[in-house]
């Protein structure tokens, strides 16, 4: 893919004419930044190329998928992924070599005392001529450093464990809501009141006793034969009327409950930046130094003043490198949710997926921050035209897309989270215990209501003793 990428950065400018005629000072220090400055007023930046290639330093972290950062020759450090293919075809394109200057695992950030850490204050302290990043641009680090054109764009999104069926003891309620339910027994009990004050206006037609209509709207409920028969139409109408809503009731019932149990449905508990702040016992996984977290320092309003409060409480912050390992090491417990880029759910998809088989963590619908990545240079250097003119080119060919695509071979196996599965794994004690439970409760009743019988019965043959 390399030399098609140099081909088309190149095409027909590789000649002499792209080569400046004034060599002289391109190997000394700040050398190369006069006779790029020469270069560019007598030829587009595409066209430019050094004569000598003069040696940069590269600051760069490794982040996966864009960056990888290996030893090699002992302590040597090179760049590899997406930002490294970029890096080699900037080199190959505008002829120069570079290194890479380790860091300390941030992005960067501006500290108390005024300076920057992470790759901004390497660069800024003129320790790299480059930030490789790519970094999130934002009006406060354009300030110290001059950012290229976007490489890329992204948001960020919530990772948690992926949400798994969980039994429902209460789910053979859960065919109707509680107003429903509620509903029924209000209508029951109206049911029984009407049946017995017809009974007793007309002075016939059934049993006058509450009782006896009370057990037979119940014996109605629960399919049972009536103790006794109504003998006026007044009473047939109640009786068959609510026998009727029964049908329906106890149908409607039946269906929905055989539904619920062919078919469990999947709650997705975070699905937004808002779901996760709303749980206070949630720990927030967050990378450190960042545009968000500068952002956050000076945030007065809105979901992110609430998201800052949150992040001084309960906020975990790792390095970018280490976003994966915590992935793998929190997010199983579901007490954790890391905020992050989409590329890197996406990343920790993959891999976890190419381990296992399986699919254990669940990214967001719901997304946030939306932020512009580039590449970072000293202010006023021109390397940034040189560079600029380079990544449209990549960009406009899907060419750095296809390289971030690679490295996520499996990533499109877990991006679907169904919120409904279709149940072949059998029921156990603890999908059931309430209905047990509720048996249980009704045998005690039952006991209850024998003894209390049993010494009500032993009472009354005592008293013609007496």
């Amino acid at each position: 893919m390399l030399p098609l990428v140099l081909l088309l950065l190149e095409g027909s400018v590789w000649g002499e004419e792209t080569k400046l005629q004034n060599e002289a000072g391109v190997g000394g220090e700040g050398g190369w930044e006069e006779a790029a400055r020469e270069g560019l007023k007598v030829m587009s930046p595409m066209k430019f190329k050094f004569s000598r290639a003069p040696h940069f330093r590269i600051a760069a972290e490794e982040w996966p998928p864009h960056v990888y950062i290996h030893k090699e020759d002992g302590n040597r450090l090179t760049v590899k992924g997406p930002m490294g293919q970029l890096m080699d075809a900037l080199a190959a394109s505008i002829n120069f070599t570079y290194s890479v200057v380790p860091g300390d695992g941030y992005w960067g950030a501006p500290q108390e005392d005024g300076t920057w850490n992470g790759m901004i204050g390497t660069v800024m302290r003129q320790d790299a001529d480059i930030g490789l990043g790519p970094f999130g641009m934002s009006y406060t680090r354009s300030k110290v450093v001059d950012f290229t054109v976007p490489v890329f764009l992204e948001m960020l999104h919530v990772l948690v464990r992926r949400p798994l069926p969980q039994p429902d003891p209460w789910g053979f309620l859960a065919p109707f809501t509680w107003y429903v339910w509620v509903g029924m027994l209000i209508s029951v009990l109206a049911v029984m009141l009407t049946s017995t004050l017809v009974v007793r206006a007309l002075s016939e037609g059934g049993p006058i006793s509450l009782q006896h209509h009370i057990w037979a709207y119940y014996s109605i409920t629960f399919s049972q034969s009536l103790p006794w028969a109504p003998r006026r139409d007044s009473l047939r109408v109640i009786v068959w009327t609510w026998m009727f809503i029964i049908l329906v009731f106890m149908r409607s019932y039946s269906g929905a409950l055989t539904s619920l149990l062919a078919v469990k449905t999947i709650e997705l508990k975070y699905d937004s930046l808002r779901d996760v702040l709303d749980d206070k016992s949630l720990t927030l996984i967050m990378e450190g130094s960042t545009a968000l977290t500068t952002h956050l320092k000076t945030v007065r309003d809105g979901v992110y003043k609430d998201l800052a409060e949150a992040s001084r409480v309960r906020a975990k912050y790792v390095r970018a490198s280490e976003m994966d390992v915590a992935a793998y090491n929190f997010l199983p417990d579901g007490r954790h949710a890391i905020l992050v880029e989409e590329v890197v759910c996406r990343k920790i998809y993959s891999d976890h997926f190419s381990q296992t088989g399986q699919c254990g963590f669940y990214m967001s619908t719901g997304n946030f921050w939306r932020l512009i990545y580039a590449m970072i240079v000293k202010p006023r250097s021109p390397l940034r035209e040189l560079i600029n003119a380079r990544i449209l080119a990549l960009r406009e060919f899907g060419i750095y897309d296809r390289w971030a695509g690679d490295q996520m071979p499996n990533m499109t196996n877990c991006l679907k989270t169904p919120t409904r599965i279709k149940l072949h794994a059998p029921y156990s004690l603890a999908d059931l215990w309430a209905v047990f439970l509720l048996l249980g409760g009704g045998m005690t009743l039952a006991t209850l209501a024998f003894v209390c019988e049993a010494l009500f019965k032993k009472g009354s043959w005592a008293d013609p003793e007496v």
